[in-house]
């Protein structure tokens, strides 16, 4: 199960490097821009108040731009750290909200997730604690979620909750097929003695996961 885990870690490293590159640019550019314009106040001290107040205005701005790109930095570097880190711990104390959050940002490293997928993270403002094999855990949701943008088109509505402790995923757009429901199996057939795992279809399709040592 660890290596399934980390196999698709590497799969999804090209994604990784493709997101981290274009806020690296976005705050590399915009560093230049305040390097120059600081460069043109040193030459013209004595500017008008109003020419003055432009730049100023300008740097402003790119600096909440390169605080954004840094942070979108941040927020993939923690998510791959965070994968690598609780792989290597197996079975241990995670709490849900912060494991969402973690595997969202990672997924985003998927194209089909990031670009082409209506997301939708419901989470509740409560802390729910479980202990768990962390990745039988991740292999069910991630493998859920593969089958989803697998077997769904472009501009799919992928809907990730989380309420009362229960984790449940949905997309209107799937029609579940003996095949697809054998495929859900065997991804969460690791967490069958961690969880109850219950399928609906009656609006289109949805996995609830309710772990039992919460």
């Amino acid at each position: 199960m660890r290596d399934k885990i980390l196999a698709h870690v590497g799969s999804l490293l090209g994604g990784l490097v493709h997101n981290l590159n274009t806020p690296l640019m976005w705050v590399m550019g915009r560093s230049q821009l305040l390097q120059a314009r600081n460069d043109r106040l040193e030459m013209l001290r004595d500017m008008p108040d109003d020419e003055f107040n432009v730049i100023k205005e300008k740097n402003i701005k790119d600096i909440s731009s390169i605080q954004e790109g840094a942070d979108k930095i941040d927020h993939m570097l923690k998510a791959i750290g965070y994968k690598i880190q609780m792989v290597n711990e197996g079975f241990t104390s995670l709490e849900l909200k912060e494991y969402i959050n973690r595997e969202v940002d990672f997924l985003m490293s998927d194209m089909r997730f990031k670009h082409e997928t209506k997301l939708d993270v419901s989470l509740d403002d409560r802390s729910y604690y479980v202990k768990v094999d962390y990745n039988s855990l991740s292999y069910a949701i991630t493998g859920i979620i593969n089958i989803i943008l697998g077997s769904t088109e472009k501009n799919r509505s992928l809907n990730i909750a989380l309420h009362n402790g229960l984790i449940r995923i949905s997309c209107p757009q799937i029609n579940l097929t003996d095949e697809l429901r054998d495929e859900i199996d065997s991804a969460c057939k690791p967490l069958e003695e961690a969880a109850g795992i219950y399928i609906d279809t009656a609006n289109g399709f949805e996995v609830s996961i309710g772990l039992k040592d919460l």
